[in-house]
């Protein structure tokens, strides 16, 4: 009798680890799809960067190696199609990929940045016209209607791949205003010589929205996965570690 008791609990016992302990994505090698070398968030060069660490050391919380492959960002949807990566950085929803897109896991924080000593007085998307301006490339798309609008006629203005320029630009008093993510533009400024002209106090003018962005995974367990690292690195500290080991003044 107490051997048939003990064999009729075994099933039910079974049953009540698998609920207990549900299974995570397979510890595997991760092919992360990279669309831009923008530092600090992504230092190709190096395979560092805020966003590269935060991502690389959310995975491994979970037993995974992300293994990085950079491509042009237009590409990204096209290689995620193919298999050539099983994630992508730098997404959300407005992407148009068919992917299970993770928690929030970096924000890019865009201004119109002035020179203080210039006094200039712009609180509304509007105080941009008739200043000449310098931006990142594709700013027009990023940055919303309203900014492509007020931006459309302007013939002092004008987009660069190269933001060590536009800071140049600005310090030198050769543009009103540039724009960009402060953090960007801070990475940059460490980049320019050391001088009182570089060392000039700025205006933040906070225009734009936060951007957030998010990791594409094709594998909804591998999206799971590491929504529950990203929680951890979060928990630990170890995430505002990483974010300040970047962004710190010089």
């Amino acid at each position: 009798m107490r051997l048939r008791r003990r064999l009729s609990l075994l099933p039910l016992l079974l049953i009540g680890l698998g609920a207990a302990a549900a299974p995570a994505a397979r510890a595997a090698e991760v092919r992360v799809l990279i669309g831009n070398s923008l530092p600090p968030y992504i230092i190709e060069r190096e395979n560092r960067g805020v966003e590269y660490d935060i991502v690389k050391e959310a995975l491994a919380l979970r037993g995974h190696q992300m293994v990085p492959h950079y491509v042009p960002f237009a590409r990204i949807p096209v290689e995620l199609e193919r298999g050539t990566g099983d994630a992508a950085l730098t997404v959300n929803a407005d992407s148009g990929l068919r992917v299970c897109f993770s928690d929030v896991h970096i924000l890019y924080r865009n201004y119109a940045i002035s020179l203080a000593s210039r006094g200039l007085r712009i609180e509304a998307m509007d105080d941009l016209r008739g200043k000449t301006i310098r931006a990142f490339q594709n700013a027009r798309l990023y940055l919303g209607a309203d900014f492509s609008a007020v931006t459309a006629d302007n013939s002092g203005y004008a987009e660069t791949a190269n933001q060590q320029t536009q800071n140049a630009m600005l310090f030198a008093g050769r543009v009103d205003v540039v724009v960009g993510d402060i953090n960007i533009f801070n990475w940059f400024n460490r980049t320019l010589p050391d001088t009182p002209e570089t060392r000039q106090p700025v205006a933040l003018h906070p225009l734009f929205e936060a951007a957030q962005y998010r990791v594409g995974f094709r594998d909804p367990a591998l999206c799971a996965d590491f929504n529950e690292g990203l929680r951890q690195l979060r928990a630990s500290g170890r995430y505002d570690a990483i974010v300040a080991s970047y962004t710190s003044s010089r």
